[in-house]
């Protein structure tokens, strides 16, 4: 059920009431830029997507189902626009795994499989191996990366992020499970790979 001081504050916004929906805003703002943050990654364009977010809900707030909580609801409208973001990107230039380096794939399937990430001089290379990790998941299926997000990074639950994606929980739970194959597949392949050129 949706938090009573919500409803109020709906119902307000829908009487014309601007101040209403800028305390709607101001409650769930972190939550929203976090997502928004964690699926477009260091994009200039997040600050605008929040905002797009936001207006998106105002405009939709009519066809709001007041029986169900307002937070879900407008996570998903930022997720749906992130997706759609995510797939405009498609005919823009993105690193490929085949195109990494040995050492770039070395440090982000370390960071995969929970090793200790060093490169040869034993300093950690942190900045330079989440970049890594990022395109690895930026390569994912938007979907598939949205769900991989909500789940993994941001570790809700899975009835949340189903809520939150407007699917089935089994679907987000398929859709978290591609995404976790598809990055084993690419360790996988390196390892063997790795022990190739080891011999």
């Amino acid at each position: 059920m949706m938090d009573a001081t919500d409803a109020v504050l709906i119902e307000k916004a829908l009487g014309g009431d601007e101040q209403a929906f800028a305390e709607l805003v101001r409650r769930y703002q972190g939550a929203v830029c976090g997502v928004v943050r964690r699926l477009l990654g260091a994009s200039p364009d997040w600050e605008d997507a929040v905002q797009e977010t936001f207006l998106r809900a105002f405009s939709a707030l009519g066809k709001f189902d007041p029986r169900y909580p307002f937070g879900p609801w407008v996570l998903r409208i930022a997720t749906n626009y992130c997706i759609d973001q995510l797939r405009k990107r498609k005919n823009m230039k993105t690193r490929l795994w085949s195109e990494l380096g040995e050492l770039e794939q070395e440090r982000l399937l370390r960071d995969f499989s929970g090793e200790d990430a060093r490169d040869s001089t034993g300093a950690r290379d942190v900045d330079g191996y989440a970049e890594i990790a990022q395109t690895l998941v930026n390569g994912l299926n938007p979907k598939y990366k949205a769900a991989f997000v909500l789940r993994e990074v941001e570790e809700r639950e899975y009835g949340e992020v189903a809520k939150i994606l407007g699917t089935s929980e089994v679907t987000a739970r398929v859709r978290v499970s591609r995404a976790r194959s598809e990055l084993q597949k690419k360790f996988n392949a390196w390892r063997a790979g790795r022990g190739e050129r080891g011999r």
